[in-house]
């Protein structure tokens, strides 16, 4: 969540147009991450209160920066009693507990209590901004402890489908408890994380799991006869560019802002690594006809943004964004058998299920396969991430088929050397030559492809290219498909020339 002064901004702006709202805030920022690490430091302890309150320590350091920044008078005190009562039921459970794992990589038995404390944050978050908006003589109301509904979860085995319901159904039975103590036109918060999930939020819907709160939220409100006029996500970016500023040449390269992308091609952008908004929140909006806006929280304004909607949208662009995922890792396995039988992509692809390590692309060579895993871009999800990949690498040392069982020949695990490069829009289908374009101008500067992926939708074109050059292969692609820059596009012609040269000069002995 974004400062506290700059959240009551929003709210003033929010307010002056005659809006009702309601908040889902995640944690403050790096708090997410320093409750991992408290946890962590806690890791096959036995622990005390003592060591539970050196563990949290930064963890109250973080808060109270906010407290003594932003409150004042008798607010300071009541701001340091919310996070003490906080904290005081966080201990409670911890030594409850007696024993926890790492968090991202919990133990049988350890989930709840690991949920527990990773939604912290967001209870912290909520409860200080309730506080700060009272002080600003608003009239809030945070909404604690929204608990999934035990019936539904219970009802049949957990699926992305029950937890949604559990979820909706567990907001709406919290809105409705808080209804009596929230008279009039109130500003209503949630926190950005729900409990009472069997594995916790992480496992089921990864870190991003505000972003989906926000969703279930919306549709809760709809289903409880509210009118939810927009569900806006208040980043601190503007909306959904040609390509990440980040990644361009200020000088050279000028990122176009999509009014409108459809929720088809969000939904690529996230898989494809963007990191804008969560993958699941926005399959989640795209099913249930959901539109959703992003809109920058230091701008204040509610119109200017980029739109995702359930439409089809048109631009006048070859495609419209370029996404780059610089944590890739890559796994290939090599085994003779596999270039005459059948069978073993499906069982090498069960043993990557059997840990949820989600794959990208898949490349076969007759004798080998390479599968690319995109990794998250926090150091302490990766850690988990990779740790599962070592189990499935350990698990398809030998590969059974049709009750034949084949020893793996060799295992190639690829860390830190790719990076994911793709290209989105529904503008791609039926560009005729397009993917040897793309794949012409990065032979023509020198980057390495090592496999592409292109499949019957034309809607995304993925390369997997050395970490190196991703923000080389991202400003190339934009100066030639974006800014039609003519001096790179003439560059591209003479190192094409010269490359083509070479290559058809090895069938006549390099002359």
């Amino acid at each position: 969540m974004a400062q506290l002064d700059v959240v009551k901004k929003l709210v003033d702006t929010l307010e002056a147009r005659q809006e009702n709202i309601v908040l889902v805030v995640s944690a403050f920022e790096g708090v997410t991450n320093t409750l991992i690490a408290a946890m962590d430091e806690l890791n096959g302890k036995d622990y005390t209160e003592e060591d539970i309150d050196r563990a949290f320590g930064k963890v109250w350091e973080k808060h109270e920066a906010m407290i003594v920044k932003f409150f004042k008078d008798k607010h300071v005190e009541l701001a340091k009693d919310k996070y003490t009562a906080g904290f005081t039921i966080l201990k409670q459970a911890l030594m409850t507990h007696g024993r926890v794992s790492k968090s991202l990589m919990p133990a049988e038995g350890s989930f709840q209590i690991r949920d527990q404390v990773i939604g912290f944050g967001e209870r912290m978050a909520g409860a200080l901004l309730n506080e700060y908006l009272e002080q600003e003589g608003k009239n809030a109301h945070f909404i604690d402890n929204v608990v999934c509904d035990q019936d539904t979860l219970e009802s049949g085995p957990v699926t992305d489908r029950s937890l949604h319901e559990a979820k909706k159904k567990g907001i709406s039975q919290a809105i409705r408890a808080g209804a009596d103590e929230a008279r009039g036109n109130v500003i209503r918060i949630l926190g950005g994380h729900v409990g009472g999930t069997p594995k916790g939020l992480i496992a089921h819907q990864s870190r991003g799991y505000s972003d989906i709160m926000a969703v279930d939220t919306a549709l809760a409100l709809t289903d409880m006869g509210e009118s939810v006029k927009e569900t806006r996500f208040w980043k601190d970016v503007d909306g959904v560019y040609t390509a990440n500023p980040k990644d361009l040449d200020s000088k050279k390269n000028k990122p176009v802002l999509h009014r409108d992308v459809s929720s088809a091609e969000a939904l690529e952008n996230a898989s494809a690594g963007s990191g804008l908004i969560n993958v699941n929140a926005l399959s989640l909006a795209g099913k249930h006809g959901l539109d959703l806006h992003i809109r920058n929280i230091k701008k204040f304004d509610p119109d200017f943004g980029t739109n995702i909607t359930t439409g089809s949208v048109d631009t006048k662009y070859l495609f419209k964004t370029i996404v780059s995922n610089p944590h890739v890792d890559a796994l290939t396995i090599t085994l003779p058998e596999m270039a005459d039988k059948d069978g073993f992509a499906a069982a090498i692809i069960g043993k990557f299920s059997d840990f949820e390590v989600n794959l990208d692309q898949i490349c076969t060579e007759g004798t080998s396969m390479t599968f690319s895993i995109p990794l998250p871009s926090d150091k302490a999800d990766q850690e988990a991430c990779r740790e599962r990949i070592r189990k499935v690498k350990e698990n398809l040392k030998v590969i059974e088929v049709k009750g034949e069982r084949f020893t793996v020949q060799d295992i190639e695990w690829d860390k830190e050397k790719f990076a994911s490069v793709s290209v989105i829009g529904k503008e791609l289908r039926d560009r005729c030559g397009i993917l040897g374009s793309i794949s012409t101008t990065f032979g023509a500067f020198g980057i390495n492809v090592y496999t592409v992926s292109h499949g019957k939708k034309q809607t995304r074109i993925t390369y997997l290219i050395d970490q190196k050059d991703r923000k080389k292969a991202v400003q190339l692609l934009h100066s030639v498909y974006v800014d039609n820059d003519s001096e790179v596009k003439e560059e591209r012609l003479r190192r094409q020339d010269e490359l083509e040269k070479g290559l058809t000069g090895t069938f006549n002995g390099g002359s």
